[in-house]
């Protein structure tokens, strides 16, 4: 008998989290740098985009909500010395769990790791020349998100830390290569 009511609350559980299910889009701006100063010289911000698809699952009677996120995000770094400036642009596909709170109906803070594989991975000279160093990146990244989101209707708009845990040097570049990145986008609900 306690197994049957177990189930039969846990089938509650789940159809009211899928009824509940919202997916989305999104796009926003990132401005990313390197944690650490490379070769002396002190990382400035690269600016970037982010776009991509959500899904929001709002757990029944508590003020919880799990997010999921798929996103194309454009991080780097830029460097400036001596008048000449070096862009590193890295592209990555980016997966991310977060737990968010809502502390009123319309306002959540929130929190969650997330993965980068990266797509791509450049050095951008002042001239316009680039060269790939996909070779010297290692293919992921993970990070830890922080931030606080509103809702309006369908309307979700957004502000997230996104600290970088890993190394992303896959060679010895003399420093760590952490990234450093502040997001702000916008999206809606379906």
């Amino acid at each position: 008998m306690k197994k049957m009511l177990m189930i039969v609350v846990l089938m509650v559980l789940a159809v009211s989290m899928v009824s509940a299910t919202q997916f989305g889009v999104k796009a926003g701006l990132v401005m990313s740098k390197f944690t650490e100063d490379f070769e002396g010289v002190e990382p400035g911000v690269n600016t970037g985009l982010l776009f991509g698809a959500m899904i929001h699952m709002p757990l029944p009677a508590l003020p919880l909500t799990i997010i999921g996120e798929a996103n194309y995000i454009q991080k780097g770094s830029k460097f400036e010395e001596g008048g000449y400036e070096l862009l590193f642009n890295t592209n990555y596909i980016e997966l991310t769990a977060l737990a968010k709170y809502n502390i009123l109906p319309m306002v959540g803070i929130y929190a969650g790791p997330s993965w980068g594989f990266v797509a791509s991975a450049e050095v951008e000279f002042e001239d316009g020349e680039t060269i790939d160093i996909k070779d010297e990146i290692k293919g992921s990244e993970m990070s830890l998100n922080l931030g606080a989101q509103g809702k309006l209707g369908p309307i979700l708009l957004d502000g997230r830390y996104n600290m970088g845990l890993t190394d992303n040097a896959d060679v010895d570049f003399g420093e760590k290569l952490k990234t450093s990145t502040f997001i702000i986008s916008a999206g809606i609900l379906f």
